[in-house]
């Protein structure tokens, strides 16, 4: 299941391995059971793999109708076939709270095999505590194995979460086989035709304080054409300037995505040049990459700054706020620039990825390295986000230790502080002074 923004319905995809002739969505409060809601719908379509068995399931949407803030709601869906219907198991979800705060869940690569914090992310799916997960990249390895088959193993493996919590989900390098069908039809629910995007691999929404904007990283990379590379930015860079005229509302925006802009050690590929494709773009076209975007759009200026999270690399690292490759500050109060977070390290068959470096030292704006298991959960309010890092034990999937906890701060807008943005572009110095009132 999805959100559509700000909680105000959401989306359910169940898959059925025969065609059915209707799909149906039932709901109701967890407290008021006659106050039922039935949707029907025709049944969806056939997706079918692109390996030569020609795996085939099919896959159906439903969306709920406009749903009461703070509440539990229970729910089933049910296949229709001639005069019978098959109904699911019966789950429940809650919607936003009415106050101005809310917390979610971040994490990224998670396969079948050493999943380490698949437990916990159950146990926080079920506390109803959380909003949404925002899932930046790589399930299953690979949902497009076996002729498709890994995919529905995935999706049995984690349906106990998704059809708990709503699920927003960025695509990774392992999802790219046959141009990404796979996330395409399994992740359709995704809000990108409110996004105005062409197809589910992009997106935005909003969630009260936060507007939160899902990109695929893997457009710079071997699966993106030029085309595509334009066409990835210039969708950005249009998403980004309404956030920006929408601060007021909504003052905190959140990019994720599957690939960092930074990363440790600095001899790794993925912290090398591909990090390096990632801030400024592939050499093969002229379009920029990500971190001139923002730069462009001032975002990072303001307090209320860009915030990063990523997966790719299976480890958990934050960074100090931070632009082309210079550190700016080392408090989070106000801070200059944005900063990023790598929370790829939920588990699975690969393990983690180490930190350790015999040739080059770690960068001065890298502030905390975990190479554990674990998952991040992110409290927001208009003014504070409070980042909390939770170890995952690999013996047993327990929850661990706290790795990581620190406070994001600003004041209310319109008070802020307005930095000069050519200051963090290119030199190691901010110049910023008060936003008038």
């Amino acid at each position: 299941m999805t959100w559509i923004s700000d909680g105000k319905a959401c989306r359910i995809q169940f898959a059925t391995s025969e065609e059915i002739e209707d799909a149906v969505l039932q709901y109701w409060p967890e407290n008021d059971d006659k106050d039922l809601t039935t949707t029907l719908t025709k049944r969806g379509w056939a997706f079918v793999d692109g390996g030569d068995g020609r795996h085939t399931v099919y896959l159906h949407n439903m969306e709920t109708r406009p749903l009461a803030k703070a509440t539990v709601f229970m729910y089933q869906v049910g296949s229709v076939k001639g005069n019978e219907t098959i109904w699911s198991d019966i789950y429940k979800f809650h919607t936003p709270s009415k106050d101005d705060s809310f917390e979610f869940v971040a994490t990224g690569d998670m396969g079948t095999s050493n999943a380490v914090s698949m437990p916990n992310l159950l146990r926080v799916a079920n506390e109803h505590r959380y909003d949404f997960i925002a899932f930046a990249g790589d399930q299953a390895y690979d949902m497009a194995d076996f002729n498709g088959t890994k995919g529905d193993e995935y999706m049995n493996f984690v349906q106990d979460i998704y059809a708990t919590i709503p699920v927003m989900a960025a695509p990774g390098n392992h999802e790219y086989t046959y141009n990404f069908s796979h996330y395409k039809n399994r992740f359709s629910i995704n809000p990108y035709l409110e996004s105005s995007f062409d197809d589910p691999t992009m997106y935005s929404f909003d969630y009260k304080s936060l507007h939160m904007i899902s990109f695929n990283s893997e457009v710079f990379f071997d699966y993106g054409t030029p085309e595509q590379i334009q066409n990835a930015l210039q969708w950005l860079d249009h998403d980004l300037e309404k956030a920006n005229a929408n601060r007021h509302h909504r003052p905190w925006i959140m990019v994720f995505a599957h690939r960092p802009l930074y990363c440790s050690p600095s001899e790794s590929e993925d912290c090398t040049y591909k990090a390096d494709t990632m801030r400024y773009g592939r050499n093969d076209t002229e379009f920029g990459g990500l971190e001139a975007l923002f730069l462009k759009h001032r975002v990072d200026v303001y307090i209320w700054q860009v915030f990063f999270f990523f997966g790719h690399r299976h480890n958990y690292e934050r960074t100090f706020p931070l632009a082309h490759n210079h550190r700016f500050a080392t408090s989070y109060y106000n801070p200059p620039s944005f900063f990023q977070m790598v929370v790829g390290n939920a588990g699975n068959f690969q393990g983690t990825d180490p930190f350790e470096s015999n040739t080059i030292p770690i960068a001065d704006w890298s502030a905390l390295r975990f190479e554990g298991y674990g998952f991040s959960t992110i409290k927001v309010s208009p003014t504070k986000l409070t980042v909390t890092h939770h170890e995952s034990l690999p013996k047993d999937g327990a929850l661990g230790r706290v790795v990581d906890r620190f406070v994001v701060r600003k004041p209310r807008y319109p008070m802020g502080r307005l930095c000069n943005m050519s200051s963090v572009a290119n030199s190691a110095k901010v110049s910023c002074f008060m936003h008038p009132q």
